[in-house]
Parts: structure tokens; C-alpha cells; sequence
């Protein structure tokens, strides 16, 4: 069996949000990340949009934290959108003590590092991750879960796609008002046609005939019918996932 598949996958927990991401693409949002180092923390939200790289065989706790409905597309169109996959960081190794110098140095009011570098600074952050650590999230609530298993990747778009939005917002302003935020990040989507898509992802098998019919509606003018054919064959559900895996 491979350990990770041609496909990355970006699960949501309501069918309203598949749709909404069928109909326009990928909704940009603030997500909030701790990033324990060895001797300190850093606590902000970034905007990005996140995937998994995970074979459909192993995502039943997946399902529990990040929801049963999901939108899977090629890597090939992954790499294209300049997706990338985190950097998993354990806290106590010599890669988190160099990250955290950086992060140290870029706060430094007398720094030498121009705003450029500090920018780039922010940047790698964004797509660092702790290996393991605390998580609760919907059912799972796990004291040292491995964020590893995940095998994240992300879209961590630039500073010319948000426009006038922060790149990086503390953790305290951002859950001062999550809403605020992400409303200055709501114009930003990305977008995949319906040849990039490997997979769509339903709760109930009960649904897919909805999901076809929405499909028939919005890509018929997109797709010749064969290509719709198809389309509707990479229809399932986590209920099928769950049973026959």
C-alpha cells in the first residue's frame, strides 16, 4: 500500500461548504497555530488553505477531526498552485532551535534583517508544524497527538493575493475577533477545473445523487459529457470509505 497517494485532499465538516467549494474554489482563512521550540512558543494564525496527503484507507480519525466531506485534487495541480507540504518540526531538535532564532532575531526592535527577510521569516513559520502535540477538535481530543500523520500541505498564499490583510495576526487579536479577519480575507479563492479533481467526498452515500445533480447544474457548461461521466465517477462516500476499507 503507498504511504501517500497522487492526490491531496481538503476535508470540510458541512456539505453547504463542499458545495460552496465545487461552485467557487477554496475559501482562504485565518487558521491558528501553536509552534512550540525549545524554549519558547509562537502563537499566530495565518491565512492559508490546508490538505492532506493521506490514502483514503487511512483517514478514519481524519474524519473525526477535520469532517466527512471532503474535495481531493491532483498533485499535479497542487505543485501548479505552488502547495507544499509542512515542515514538522519536534521541539527539542536542533531544526526548532534554528527556526526559533530567526523568530527571536526578527523580534528584536534593533534587528538588522531588512523587511524583506523578516517577511520571509513569517513565511517559512507559516508552514511549520509541530510534530506532535495537544489537539481538540470536534470528538478527538488528544493530549500528544501526532500532527505528523496528517501529512499536511498547504497554500500559504502571498501578500499581492490578500491584498491589505496581515500576513500574521497574534493569537490574542485574532480570538479577539475571528470574524473581522477572515471577512478581510473572504475575496480570496482558489480556484481547480473539474479535470483536477480526484475525488469528491460525501458524508452518506445517500447524497450523491444530490451532488451529482449540483455537479450536472454548475459544470455542463464546463465539461463535454464524457468529461461529466467521469467527474461523477469520482464521487464517494465516507461511509463507503469506512466500510469497505
Amino acid at each position: 500500500m503507498a504511504i501517500s497517494t497522487n492526490s491531496i485532499i481538503h476535508y470540510t465538516s458541512t456539505y453547504k461548504a463542499l458545495i460552496g467549494i465545487l461552485k467557487e474554489g477554496f475559501r482562504v482563512k485565518y487558521c491558528l497555530e501553536r509552534l512550540a521550540l525549545s524554549e519558547n512558543a509562537s502563537n499566530a494564525a495565518h491565512p492559508m488553505v490546508s490538505f492532506c496527503d493521506i490514502p483514503l484507507s487511512d483517514s478514519k480519525q481524519h474524519f473525526s477531526a477535520y469532517g466527512k466531506y471532503g474535495v481531493g485534487l491532483s498533485k499535479t495541480w497542487a505543485i501548479e498552485n505552488g502547495v507544499n507540504p509542512v515542515i514538522y518540526i519536534d521541539h527539542n531538535s536542533l531544526f526548532a532551535k534554528s527556526i526559533e532564532s530567526l523568530i527571536v532575531e526578527r523580534r528584536r526592535s534593533d534587528t538588522n534583517l531588512t523587511k524583506e527577510q523578516r517577511a520571509e521569516i513569517l513565511r517559512i513559520k507559516s508552514y511549520a508544524k509541530n510534530y506532535s502535540g495537544p489537539l481538540k477538535r470536534k470528538s478527538l481530543d488528544s493530549p500528544d497527538y501526532r500532527f505528523y500523520d496528517e501529512r499536511e500541505w498547504r497554500l500559504v498564499p502571498s501578500s499581492d493575493i490578500i491584498g491589505d490583510a496581515s500576513f500574521s495576526v497574534t493569537s490574542a487579536a485574532y480570538m479577539e475577533d475571528k470574524d473581522k479577519y477572515n471577512s478581510r480575507v473572504s475575496h480570496c479563492r482558489v480556484k481547480f477545473s473539474a479535470s483536477d479533481i480526484s475525488y469528491i467526498i460525501v458524508k452518506d452515500t445517500e447524497e450523491i445523487p444530490r451532488v451529482i445533480n449540483f455537479l450536472r447544474s454548475v459544470y455542463s457548461s464546463k465539461c463535454t459529457a464524457d468529461e461529466l461521466d467521469v467527474l461523477f465517477s469520482k464521487i464517494c462516500s465516507t461511509q463507503q470509505i469506512i466500510d469497505d476499507y
